[in-house]
């Protein structure tokens, strides 16, 4: 008899602490995710070469500008910028993803409306954005480069997926410029072809994120 008034103890006892048990279980949910509505951006520190965010920009479409150092004279800069998968690259009203700002002179002096301008642009694999602007009248002088030089610009694309909170890595990966002593109209064939090296920079981005 005492075995089995135990035995109805015992079961009396673990039968509750199973049901609660289980009760907790099944309690527990995961949030679900919320699509993200607007982007954000965050400048860079310092004052080299970086990404700005311009005044045009809006809750979905971030226009960056790239600025250099003030004081340094360029007549050209090139960069590839790589981003995440869910970002993309806008274009602006020429159909490129790369826009002037005026700085450089994109037309020789000859200024022949069929004469293509010297701004290039696209987007590789990898989600590589590959942009390049140039000054091509040699008789211009080299430009300060502390002005905006260009834009690019990041879209919001529900296509993507993206949700909020979700942050956008951007980098740099390759960057050169024309330095200021590069296509001076005082130089003849032979001195351009032995100075023309453009040189390494590095460019600094800031902040993307989703919300």
């Amino acid at each position: 008899m005492r075995l089995r008034s135990y035995a109805s103890i015992a079961a009396g006892i673990l039968l509750p602490l199973t049901l609660a048990c289980s009760g907790s279980s099944s309690s527990s949910t995961t949030a679900p995710s919320k699509p993200a509505k607007t982007l954000t951006y965050t400048d860079p520190a310092g004052t080299g070469w970086r990404l700005v965010k311009d005044a045009s920009s809006t809750s979905t479409r971030i226009v960056l500008d790239l600025v250099g150092p003030s004081g340094t004279k360029t007549r050209g800069v090139g960069f590839n910028l790589q981003a995440e998968p869910k970002a993309k690259f806008g274009t602006f009203a020429n159909g490129l993803p790369i826009n002037d700002t005026g700085v450089y002179q994109l037309l020789s002096a000859a200024a022949d409306p069929n004469e293509p301008i010297a701004l290039v642009g696209g987007v590789k694999p990898g989600n590589v954005l590959s942009v390049g602007i140039y000054q091509k009248d040699r008789a211009q002088p080299a430009q300060d480069s502390g002005a905006p030089l260009c834009q690019i610009a990041v879209e919001l694309d529900p296509s993507k997926g993206l949700e909020s909170g979700d942050h956008l890595a951007l980098s740099v990966v390759k960057a050169k410029v024309i330095p200021e002593d590069i296509g001076s109209a005082s130089d003849d064939l032979y001195t351009l072809n032995q100075k023309m090296r453009m040189a390494d920079i590095t460019i600094a981005t800031g902040s993307l994120s989703a919300k």
